[in-house]
């Protein structure tokens, strides 16, 4: 699957950073992620287990996530290696940050993801149709977040 996009968060962009530089942040807004377990193994790096995806959709996912690419508050690279349902998912997400006005920052993002194994046949379709909209939900919901302020959980 490649996906990408932009939009525009009406918040200040070192708060939009802290916000997508988070991955327990990233984790509650992704669509039905509210059983991920986040878990810090290193300053960049996290495991990741739970389910995502809703009703009969749910699947258990597993696997670690590092951030790289680092360049505080502009870009970030996220990589995921893990299994899906007990088939290996790849996936990286670039994100660009960049100020639009004072207080608006404007998000590009770009990803990839792969799946290889048993369901990959099945799976890979099913990611490349539903992915893009899974991605550009848990966006949304991050703005939502941030524009609410404080109060959101993200600011």
């Amino acid at each position: 699957m490649h996906a990408e996009g932009s939009l525009e968060i009406a918040a200040a962009r070192e708060a939009t950073w802290d916000a997508v530089t988070d991955p327990e942040v990233l984790a509650s807004c992704v669509p039905g992620g509210g059983s991920l377990v986040i878990e810090r193994t290193g300053a960049t790096v996290f495991t990741l287990r739970g389910r995502i995806g809703q009703g009969f959709l749910s699947l258990p996912v597993e696997g670690q996530v590092e951030l790289s690419g680092l360049r505080r508050p502009s870009v970030a690279q996220a990589g995921l290696h893990g299994s899906l349902a007990g088939t290996s998912l790849d996936a990286t997400m670039l994100l660009a940050l960049e100020d639009v006005a004072p207080g608006s920052t404007r998000l590009r993002w770009a990803a990839d993801s792969s799946i290889v194994g048993p369901l990959a046949g099945m799976a890979q379709p099913y990611l490349d149709r539903e992915g893009p909209g899974a991605i550009e939900r848990t966006l949304e919901c991050l703005r939502s977040r941030l524009e609410a302020g404080p109060q959101g959980g993200a600011a």
